[in-house]
């Protein structure tokens, strides 16, 4: 791995996994909140570069699998691991559809991953976690910026337009090549870009209506959600689809 993406990697994943104030704040706060995770067994799936899991493991006292496709967020990730030495954490390059796991979990979290993932590929995917890797009684947890939100196009550390989406996409790619840089995990902004699947509440729900889940939390994150009588407020109808940043929303395996 290139050294230099490597140490862009660690600071990044350092401050997600010791600060506060990162992006990762609220997935934190929900967390630590809502779930109780103690000597539960946790499978992150798509754990990027390890802040989650490490996290999880550090605060929560879960004994954590996290796994990932990209070589280069695991290197990221068993660096940090290395060098906070979090026990009861494990990491790995794993395709899942092609090497599924065979262990089950009560909790498995998809962290800012839905919304990555190849539409044809998120049926197989849920299927192998939900039926195979989730225990019965056990949660799946999702946490993604839906499509209609301003901060959906994960372009707001190079370009700091909110719903830019929704520009011309001429003009949209024609301003990502201005500002391409390659990322961490070897690929470039304007290709992660165009790899967005679009993921919204609606279109989640229709790949998970056909498993035995029951909806126990949801959360859609505003702005407004910082005002002091709004922190559990769901403005998640028209017209504030538009202002939600975050989706949060858990399911348990009812069977």
């Amino acid at each position: 791995m290139d050294p230099a993406l490597l140490k862009e990697g660690m600071e990044y994943a350092e401050k997600n996994l010791l600060s506060d104030e990162s992006h990762l704040y609220l997935d934190k706060k929900i967390l630590r909140e809502n779930f109780d995770l103690k000597n539960k067994d946790v499978l992150d799936f798509g754990c990027g570069m390890g802040n989650t899991a490490l996290w999880m493991a550090k605060e929560l006292g879960a004994r954590v699998d996290a796994f990932d496709l990209d070589p280069n967020h695991i290197t990221v990730a068993r660096e940090l691991l290395r060098k906070y030495n979090v026990p009861g954490v494990n990491f790995d390059v794993k395709n899942i559809i092609e090497n599924p796991i065979d262990k089950q979990y009560d909790f498995i979290i998809l962290n800012d991953v839905i919304e990555h993932i190849k539409e044809e590929w998120i049926p197989g995917i849920l299927d192998i976690l939900i039926n195979r890797n989730l225990k019965p009684g056990g949660i799946i947890f999702f946490s993604y910026p839906p499509w209609a939100g301003p901060h959906a196009s994960h372009l707001q550390r190079a370009i700091k337009i909110p719903w830019i989406q929704f520009f011309p996409k001429g003009y949209v790619r024609n301003l990502i090549q201005s500002k391409n840089q390659q990322l961490v995990s070897g690929k470039d902004l304007l290709t992660e870009y165009l790899e967005l699947n679009h993921m919204t509440h609606t279109k989640l729900n229709s790949f998970l209506k056909r498993f035995p889940l029951k909806k126990i939390f949801r959360h859609s994150h505003t702005k407004f959600n910082k005002l002091p009588l709004m922190q559990n407020v769901n403005l998640n109808f028209f017209p504030f689809t538009f202002v939600v940043t975050k989706e949060l929303i858990a399911f348990r395996k009812t069977k």
